[in-house]
């Protein structure tokens, strides 16, 4: 493993090819933009750039590949010829990052189609607090090759993607938690089969020692929880979380109560987190047990630790884009759900909001917003931006929910906030939650979050 190429030169692209580089290993990087290879070039001299017709590739080679390059659909890159004539073996950072971090250090991965990233920047929140030796990274926005290396006795606490997931063969997870499954990056994975099975991988490589956490309220997890439970060669601890059942091994949160039942110990807390929603409580039931694993793990599980826990827990604010509360001014509320990329994301805010002046579009993901309709009666008014403008009309319409076509999120806000100062209702809310992936315009959800964000603060 001593030559690499690494294709696509995004965030994880380029911190994977400096942390090559570093390394004194044979790095050459590539993009299919020219115009990228030049610019990076220039910034990064200490790695060599070329255009892909000019890499020799051979079967000693190990490709990073970038998650935002298409594996097998709608159509399979020009890579994966590349390799199955030459046998170059192919991965992502996280792969490789594995290879080079895992001797004496853990590795907990979280995936799902919606909430890992608050999971992701909960476990972190308490692991923090807990003064245990960790970092987050992954999907999150933090390349994973941008954390502490050469570390002992660490734990990598990383959000994966499904794109991730697919180019995994050797990582392997000390505790994986799988928290939901719903469709979503069909174009991508062929089929939602595909997607489940793409989720599915978190779980490879487990042995006897580790944790598999899943949740058993959505369907879809429900059924890879039953698949792994009666399948004789699958050897890790099955956590089961739930946000309406108390499970025999695993954790759930109902109320605001929280049962642990694990390691034939039963443990019940009153809980009042910050965080709101039905969907945070499995949130929080996640970290809570990925937190008791760790416990285990390091065989002090007790409830004066799990009550440090919950502690820690009522003092976390949640993420940045994730329905964040950005500024009350003159009654009016603005929300920042600008991660909200699917139906499934935004009707967590449709549901814990009302007298809503809704800002929503972008690029369409499939089943659009029909899943949303009985959420439909608490929008004033809704502004549509980006390419799903006219696809969303159309739902709108046929559920005589006003709408105005805007374009830009420039244009919806101002006339957002020009129809709510007009409005006579008490509690108002502007909430951007597109249901949407932002890459019509903008370059990321962040991108897309925080041009909202500045539009609040200039007023």
């Amino acid at each position: 493993m001593n030559k690499f190429i690494v294709y696509g030169l995004g965030i994880s692209g380029i911190s994977t090819a400096k942390a090559l580089a570093q390394k004194n290993f044979d790095v050459t990087a590539t993009d299919d933009n020219q115009a990228v290879i030049n610019q990076d070039a220039q910034k990064y001299p200490e790695i060599n750039f070329k255009n892909c017709a000019e890499i020799s590739f051979d079967k000693n080679t190990k490709i990073s590949f970038a998650p935002g390059i298409p594996l097998h659909f709608p159509k399979p890159h020009k890579i994966l010829e590349i390799c199955q004539k030459t046998q170059a073996q192919l991965a992502c950072d996280i792969e490789i990052f594995y290879e080079l971090n895992h001797l004496n250090n853990n590795f907990i991965g979280i995936t799902g189609t919606n909430g890992k990233s608050t999971t992701t920047a909960l476990t972190g929140f308490i692991f923090e607090n807990l003064k245990i030796p960790s970092k987050i990274g992954g999907n999150i926005g933090i390349a994973c090759f941008d954390l502490p290396q050469n570390q002992k006795n660490f734990n990598y606490i990383l959000e994966v993607s499904s794109y991730q997931l697919d180019l995994i063969t050797l990582a392997h997870f000390n505790i994986a938690c799988l928290l939901n499954i719903t469709p979503d990056h069909i174009d991508r994975h062929g089929s939602f089969e595909g997607y489940i099975n793409s989720k599915k991988r978190i779980f490879l490589n487990q042995n006897s020692q580790d944790f598999a956490i899943i949740d058993t309220d959505n369907p879809n997890s429900a059924k890879v929880f039953e698949d792994l439970k009666n399948n004789q060669n699958f050897q890790a601890n099955l956590i089961e979380i739930s946000t309406s059942k108390i499970p025999q091994n695993g954790v759930a949160f109902i109320e605001n109560q929280v049962f642990i039942n694990l390691k034939n110990e039963k443990f019940e807390f009153t809980i009042n987190p910050i965080l709101k929603g039905k969907h945070n409580h499995q949130n929080i039931a996640f970290a809570i047990a990925i937190t008791c694993c760790h416990f285990i793990k390091e065989a002090q599980f007790n409830q004066q630790k799990i009550q440090q826990v919950i502690k820690i827990i009522e003092e976390f604010k949640g993420l940045k884009h994730r329905m964040q509360l950005v500024a009350t001014i003159d009654g009016i509320s603005f929300i920042n759900d600008s991660k909200a990329t699917n139906a499934e994301s935004t009707e967590n805010a449709l549901k814990s909001y009302k007298n809503i002046f809704w800002i929503l579009g972008g690029k369409a993901k499939e089943g659009g917003i029909e899943s949303l309709k009985p959420y439909f009666s608490k929008v004033e008014k809704a502004y549509l931006i980006g390419e799903a403008s006219d696809e969303f009309a159309e739902i709108l319409a046929q559920n005589f929910v006003n709408y105005e076509k805007c374009q830009t999120l420039k244009n919806a806000f101002d006339k957002a906030l020009i129809d709510v100062k007009s409005s006579k209702l008490i509690e108002k809310n502007i909430i951007l939650s597109p249901a949407c992936a932002s890459f019509d315009q903008w370059k990321n959800f962040e991108e897309r979050g925080d041009f909202f964000c500045k539009l609040v603060n200039d007023i």
